[in-house]
């Protein structure tokens, strides 16, 4: 089984709550549209989406987690603590294939397949996949994906491996304690290392207005960088849409 666990940020924390709610639900569509049904999805928020899509594979954990301050680190504090709550709501399925991802940006629709073809495996790293500003007509390949995105890397965890309940420290679990840059150096180190998928797993969506980190490629000028990107460039196509079920506004 493959495990999505994903942190939504609060009304209050957001330039613009209709627009997160839309960008999330469809990052929940472009989840659940994918062609093995041995997924499940947790959600975790202070306030659910307003939006009216709903799954069977979907569970909405809506509790009344602290507001992040506006302090430095505050924010990313607030989606690890609903990290951990979703790991928590994640551990009765062990031992099983876990993804966290952010909840603005669209996966490849055969990774439960993935998951359900090696069930043993230790997981999957996305070294290579897209970047896309939203709005625009072109991705971008990221030969550093898993440096610069939050929705790259799959991991096997056993019950072991998660928290039993959310007032738990963090630092008995490695998922917790290992973010996206370094968890593949630190599982091979461990001599567990994660496999390439045998295609690019996401699509990074910049440039929403609601992005914490990150820099809108449009925006990177320079002559090293227009190469990289007239190299790396291709078109957003309606099949790379379904594929990542990365759609258009509206819906």
């Amino acid at each position: 089984m493959l495990i999505f666990v994903l942190a939504l940020q609060s009304p209050q924390a957001s330039r613009d709550w209709p627009h997160v709610s839309r960008l999330c639900a469809r990052t929940l569509r472009s989840i659940c549209a994918q062609t093995c049904p041995d997924f499940r999805v947790f959600l975790v928020c202070n306030q659910r989406p307003a939006m009216d899509f709903t799954h069977p594979a979907l569970t909405i954990i809506e509790e009344n987690f602290p507001l992040p301050s506006g302090e430095p680190g505050t924010r990313m504090a607030d989606k690890w603590l609903k990290i951990k709550r979703g790991l928590v709501a994640a551990r009765p399925f062990a031992p099983a294939h876990v993804m966290i991802m952010d909840a603005d940006d669209c996966v490849h629709r055969d990774l439960a397949a993935l998951s359900a073809g090696a069930p043993d495996a230790t997981g999957w790293i996305f070294e290579q996949s897209y970047l896309h500003d939203e709005g625009a007509r072109w991705v971008y390949r990221l030969a550093d994906f898993h440096r610069r995105c939050g929705t790259s890397a799959i991991v096997r965890l056993t019950a072991a491996d998660l928290p039993a309940d959310p007032a738990e420290p963090r630092d008995p679990y490695f998922i917790l304690m290992h973010g996206h840059g370094v968890i593949a150096d630190f599982l091979r180190e461990r001599g567990s290392p994660l496999a390439r998928p045998p295609f690019f797993g996401a699509i990074y969506v910049t440039a929403t207005g609601e992005n914490d980190s990150g820099t809108a490629y449009r925006n990177w000028g320079g002559l090293k960088m227009r190469l990289r990107k007239l190299l790396t460039a291709r078109p957003l196509t309606a099949r790379l849409r379904e594929t990542y079920g990365y759609h258009p506004w509206p819906h």
